[in-house]
């Protein structure tokens, strides 16, 4: 794909390959370099071995030398999660991420990667100093690329204070992320504390939550027809296309299939429906399964929240989405859907997943509420969420007046689509995700 591109700009008069560096250093033209992008879950465990036969390519090599060795590369979020659910998700990016800079080394390339992050959770947001740390140990040379799109460009920039406290975060995150002070100073200790260090144990506990959590996914959501049914008509997402928040069409082409539509208004719909499903669906039953598995499971997934910050990541990301979610709410959502067996037979499937979750993540928290150890944060969402209620019902009550309006074949209303665009809008601002 990528010499067939390469050929265009080349047609095109884009130079791909860079200038030779002039008497005093200076290159002149820096090239056309691509970025692979490994999206789904297959492409995420196929990365390693695609970037090695690229980077070892005689076709591929006087391009890569042209650019001093160095290479980008894109780790896709949105649709790793919406393929294969919250822990597959982050665990292939993670194993991706340390795989491809092993690689790199192998190679004698100097890798920067590009972490494709959305705002909500369910597309790899939440804190992104603690992402960083996050990061595989030995798998960072201090440079990275990240997304930063939609509501979280007002959040973090608006104003030249909050600019510079997250850019300083970030930077600390890294340096702290490349030093790992904590792991010379508990060199040798048994149970390393938040250095980023993955003990045997660890990769194996999470090896079987992945896969647990993944045929549970694929079986309920992706696999599951009445799932995209009831998606499509008990969240607004078919009204994503008149709010004027999305940069791209909701669906890859015309078709009504989970597979053509894309990550962002996936995520957008729960979000907006009050149900946030890809922010947990699967992990619940992954944790209780191995709870429920081993004498010692509780114990050594606490034991993974307190001393491994990618499990401690993944952990307070899904609690923030707990917290977040309301399933009274999503009940007067799940109203709008037609078919009542249908609408039944999911919303009983989404709640009981949700409500397993809350039980999980407090037992392993060990919490007796969300938040409990995050009060501001708590308190926030606790005083935010009363103001976002009434918008949630009434856009329930805009879009039952847009479908019965449609199914007598009337005209559509341009006042009817800008007030449920207000209301996106006005959920949005509200929960602090687009989606």
């Amino acid at each position: 794909m990528y010499f067939r591109s390469s050929g265009l700009a080349r047609l095109g008069g884009v130079r791909v390959e860079a200038t030779a560096p002039t008497t005093d250093g200076r290159i002149d033209d820096p090239g056309l370099q691509p970025v692979p992008l490994f999206e789904s879950i297959e492409d995420l465990q196929n990365a390693p071995a695609i970037m090695r036969k690229l980077w070892t390519s005689d076709v591929y090599k006087p391009l890569l030398a042209s650019w001093n060795r160095q290479q980008e590369v894109m780790l896709g979020y949105s649709d790793s999660n919406k393929d294969g659910g919250m822990i597959t998700s982050t665990w292939e990016i993670w194993k991706a991420h340390r795989a491809l800079h092993q690689v790199a080394r192998e190679c004698n390339v100097t890798l920067r990667l590009f972490h494709g992050r959305g705002g909500t959770v369910g597309r790899g947001g939440g804190p992104t100093h603690r992402a960083i740390f996050a990061q595989p140990v030995d798998s960072f040379t201090g440079e990275l690329r990240i997304t930063e799109q939609g509501e979280v460009l007002n959040w973090k920039y608006s104003d030249v204070v909050l600019a510079e406290r997250n850019l300083e975060l970030m930077i600390a995150a890294s340096l702290d992320a490349l030093a790992r002070p904590d792991a010379a100073l508990q060199r040798g200790a048994q149970t390393p504390h938040l250095t980023g260090e993955i003990l045997p144990a660890w990769e194996a506990t999470l090896n079987e939550l992945s896969a647990t959590s993944y045929e549970f996914y694929r079986k309920h959501i992706v696999d599951n027809p009445d799932t995209f049914t009831y998606f499509e008509q008990s969240t607004p997402v078919a009204e994503l296309e008149h709010a004027r928040l999305g940069s791209r069409p909701a669906k890859r082409s015309g078709k009504k299939t989970m597979a053509d539509l894309r990550a962002i208004p996936w995520v957008f719909g729960w979000m907006q429906s009050r149900q946030l499903v890809p922010a947990y669906f699967g992990v619940g039953h992954a944790l209780h399964q191995f709870i429920q598995s081993k004498p010692d499971g509780l114990a050594q997934l606490q034991t993974m929240a307190r001393d491994f910050p990618l499990f401690l990541d993944i952990i307070r990301n899904v609690e923030m989405a707990l917290a977040k979610a309301d399933f009274g709410i999503a009940r007067l959502y799940a109203s709008l859907v037609e078919d009542e067996a249908l609408r039944d037979r999911v919303f009983t499937t989404l709640e009981a997943e949700f409500n397993l979750t809350h039980r999980m993540i407090l037992e392993i928290t060990q919490q007796r509420s969300l938040l409990e150890t995050n009060p501001v944060l708590e308190r926030s969402i606790r005083l935010r969420n009363p103001y976002v209620d009434p918008m949630s019902l009434i856009q329930v009550e805009l879009m039952r007046r847009k479908r019965a309006a449609l199914a007598k074949e009337e005209s559509n209303s341009p006042e009817l689509d800008r007030a449920i665009s207000a209301t996106i809008n006005g959920i949005s601002a509200g929960l602090r995700n687009t989606g």
